[in-house]
């Protein structure tokens, strides 16, 4: 996902919660205002209706002489024939206005709400029959028509009053419903206000973990690159733009800080090759004359004196120191190899050989141990010997007096292998890649040759090299260097 779809989840997050909200609030004042005031504008048509038509019939009561409504008959005013013959017309003056009033009152659509749809046919019905009494009246002029055109004045009115009373009562159901549905719509108000609250909490963390955290990131990689330590890795949590920028980041610090440990590396070998050649141009002429007093020597000597083998292992230490020197210099130039059949064997025999009296020297014993007999091998076998030189003459020299340094032979698949192991003090774990580099020395005499040569010698061969310290234990720790050779050195050239 990119670094733009988060931001605009995060945006539509906050928006949609906007929006819920102001929708919610609004549809809430709406629907609550809406709620409350409809019993109230649906009544009030109703009851106006209701109230003229109330009025109207307290009018009657009064051109009837009556001052307010009453059930009892015995207070009923007796009128003569001139009253009745006055009055009767304007009951049903008054009648026919009512009658209209019920028209109009029909075309009302809260009246089935709030009355009931037989409201209306039940006070026409009413108004006819009074109308009826009032001519009845006219008519008779008996105290008996008189009473029941009161009573049916009477009980219109107590109906009408019962409506109201209905009306007026739902309508404060009405307002209770009103609060109920305040409160429900104050709820949802507020769970919607906290449901934004938690949205954008949730956006907050998001845009935190998404973009603020790999910001902050990037800028302490960023400190630690001003400071010139790009071994500094950012941790890249996502695979968008700002994940990738890390991995970039990470990538061209590792790029520089190659750049610079090979910048580092080609001065070493500079140097080293400089220092080489001095050493050699130096050392060469003095073993020249050694090795050409060795062989006047060896030349004027007689044939069965025991000397002649003497001058013949100083003619080949010298050979051999010559070509030590002559390594010196392939250090810090790409090894140019020979490649020829050879024993493996025969190789570390003659390594052996020529550093026992320097063992003896020191009482330390080389013990020689095949495993399994590589038999035949192609390689250069006299940059491997320089190799072997370098590891065997080290562990010579950190042995202890009257020990045992153990060289071991064997097979492994296509590679030939050599172990050689010391009883000395050890290498410390945090040294065991440095010993391999140029120039890197604990030695006071060292000079950081030897090793750096091995592995190169090594890897030329298609093999590799190795220390394993401690070896036997945390209280002997010793020191084992154990060497792979390829068998055939050129099978992957020639691949």
């Amino acid at each position: 996902m990119s670094l733009r779809v988060k931001f605009f989840i995060v945006l539509a997050l906050l928006g949609v919660t906007l929006a819920l909200n102001v929708g919610l609030s609004i549809w809430g004042l709406r629907f609550l205002e809406r709620e409350l005031a409809w019993p109230l504008r649906s009544a009030q048509p109703v009851l106006q209706g209701l109230h003229r038509i109330k009025r109207l019939g307290e009018q009657q009561a009064s051109d009837l002489g009556i001052g307010r409504f009453s059930t009892n008959a015995g207070t009923y005013t007796r009128f003569d024939a001139s009253s009745a013959i006055k009055i009767a017309p304007l009951l049903v003056g008054t009648e026919q206005q009512v009658l209209l009033e019920l028209q109009q009152m029909d075309k009302l659509e809260s009246l089935r709400l709030r009355s009931g749809v037989s409201t209306t046919e039940n006070l026409r019905s009413r108004s006819h029959e009074i109308m009826e009494l009032s001519e009845s009246w006219v008519t008779q002029q008996s105290q008996e028509a008189f009473e029941s055109l009161i009573s049916q004045i009477e009980a219109r009115h107590e109906l009408i009053e019962r409506i109201e009373g209905r009306i007026i009562e739902d309508a404060a159901l009405a307002n209770d419903y009103g609060r109920k549905l305040r409160m429900l719509v104050y709820w949802i108000i507020g769970v919607a206000l906290i449901g934004a609250v938690l949205v954008s909490i949730f956006s907050v963390v998001l845009l935190r973990r998404w973009i603020l955290q790999p910001i902050a990131q990037l800028r302490v990689g960023a400190q630690y690159f001003a400071r010139g330590e790009f071994d500094h890795e950012i941790q890249a949590q996502s695979d968008d733009e700002l994940g990738q920028l890390g991995n970039e980041f990470n990538h061209m610090a590792t790029m520089i800080q190659s750049m610079q440990d090979e910048r580092v590396e080609r001065e070493r070998l500079a140097a080293m090759g400089e220092m080489a050649q001095r050493t050699v141009h130096n050392l060469r002429t003095p073993l020249a004359g050694i090795r050409a007093l060795a062989e006047t020597t060896q030349s004027e000597l007689d044939r069965d004196s025991d000397l002649i083998e003497l001058q013949q292992r100083i003619i080949s230490t010298v050979d051999r120191f010559e070509g030590w020197l002559q390594g010196m210099l392939r250090v810090s130039s790409p090894l140019s190899l020979h490649h020829r059949s050879y024993h493996p064997q025969q190789i570390v025999q003659g390594v052996i050989d020529s550093h026992t009296d320097a063992a003896k020297s020191r009482s330390v014993e080389l013990v020689l141990t095949i495993h399994n007999d590589p038999g035949e091998a192609i390689g250069d076998p006299d940059q491997l010997e320089h190799g072997v030189t370098a590891i065997l003459s080290n562990a010579i020299d950190y042995a202890p007096q009257g020990s045992m340094v153990e060289l071991l032979i064997g097979v492994e698949s296509d590679y030939w292998t050599l172990e050689i192991r010391d009883r000395g003090p050890g290498i410390p774990a945090e040294l065991h890649t440095s010993i391999f580099r140029p120039y890197f020395t604990t030695r006071k005499s060292g000079t950081g040759i030897g090793l750096a040569l091995v592995k190169r010698i090594a890897e030329q061969h298609l093999g590799s090299i190795e220390v394993r310290s401690p070896w036997i234990s945390d209280s002997e720790p010793g020191t084992m260097f154990f060497m792979r050779i390829a068998l055939n050195a050129q099978a992957d050239r020639k691949r």
